[in-house]
């Protein structure tokens, strides 16, 4: 079931929202475990400290993933302006493409003596009397004006 605009607005600004708290939180994350290695190496006498290691290289590892989930919801909530414009700029090659493709089929089709959609069948248009639109001949109503053929 398609939702109304209001709650595919309410949803993006939450994503938005959402997207910016982890990677605030990722970017905070990474920073203390990139800190924690720091100090690994400069608060031992001879060496590092190992202690400080794993939980430093966790919390990396956590600050990556906040960062990746973070960047995932912010480029979900652009989406659809990347949608729209490539529906805009391939919309009217496609158009072109399918119509020259129908039209070849069509020409193939009458060189054997048949035709797209009508089954060879020849389909005769009578011109309505009110509006001037072509109507099939079987129809009794025009079906832009009603008018009675």
């Amino acid at each position: 079931m398609p939702i109304s605009d209001e709650e595919y607005n309410q949803t993006k600004a939450k994503l938005k929202k959402r997207s910016k708290s982890l990677l605030i939180l990722g970017v905070f994350v990474l920073l203390a475990a990139i800190t924690m290695i720091v100090l690994a190496f400069v608060t031992a006498e001879f060496g590092f400290n190992p202690a400080l290691m794993f939980p430093a290289f966790f919390m990396l590892f956590i600050g990556i993933v906040f960062c990746m989930i973070g960047f995932y919801l912010w480029y979900a909530t652009k989406m659809d302006k990347i949608a729209g414009f490539m529906s805009k700029a391939t919309g009217d090659s496609a158009k072109y493409t399918t119509e020259k493709v129908t039209d070849g089929f069509a020409t193939g089709l009458e060189k054997h003596g048949m035709s797209i959609g009508g089954g060879g069948k020849e389909v005769i248009k009578v011109k309505c009397r009110n509006c001037g639109y072509l109507e099939t001949e079987d129809a009794k109503f025009c079906s832009q004006c009603q008018q009675p053929l």
